[in-house]
């Protein structure tokens, strides 16, 4: 996800209040008198920062994406330099084990409620999940094998469908299948 500009303390409020209620409820059953609801801002100030309550789920989904792009690779960032090390590493956060029983992919989510609906969201939506491919198709071009992409995708799907599993099951144990088929993958993969 890009860098941006810091974001105002009460848009910040509204983005985690509106994050905790679309995650909850979803994004059609919940309306703005319920994202609102018992917070004490007003909608004018929620209207201030936002025009719509389609632009206050992109800027949620936003705010999503930057969260869950640390918590996924955190554990990466915090290896050696070794991309192999790094890879498996993303398989091992506790924290994100931790997370798995939580309340799914807001991003998926999202996709799914607005698939041909609203563009701007769906696109938010599906940007995660790439956003996710993108980072182990990078790790796997720092590993020298001759087909990054195709390898950073799959590691992608494993990933993604450890963590879906994951919350399926409300336990972490799919990591650790899906970590022994990534160990298989870069065994094979060819330099």
């Amino acid at each position: 996800m890009p860098d941006a500009a810091p974001i105002p303390a009460k848009k910040r409020e509204i983005l985690k209040l509106a994050f905790d209620r679309f995650y909850d409820g979803g994004f059609h059953a919940t309306g703005i008198d319920t994202v609102m609801a018992e917070s004490g801002i007003s909608k004018r100030t929620l209207y201030k920062y936002f025009a719509s309550k389609e632009d206050l789920i992109e800027a949620v989904l936003d705010y999503y994406g930057e969260g869950i792009a640390d918590a996924y690779f955190a554990p990466a960032t915090a290896t050696d330099g070794d991309p192999r090390q790094q890879i498996l590493a993303c398989f091992d956060s506790r924290r994100m084990q931790l997370e798995a029983d939580r309340r799914g992919c807001l991003g998926i989510k999202a996709s799914q409620e607005y698939a041909g609906k609203h563009e701007g969201i769906a696109a938010r939506g599906e940007r995660l999940g790439l956003h996710v491919e993108q980072r182990f198709i990078g790790m796997c071009g720092r590993l020298g094998v001759a087909d990054p992409e195709s390898l950073g995708k799959q590691i992608a799907i494993l990933f993604q469908g450890a963590l879906l599993m994951s919350q399926v099951c409300r336990n972490p144990v799919p990591f650790a299948s899906a970590k022994a088929a990534v160990e298989t993958l870069l065994q094979s993969a060819k330099r």
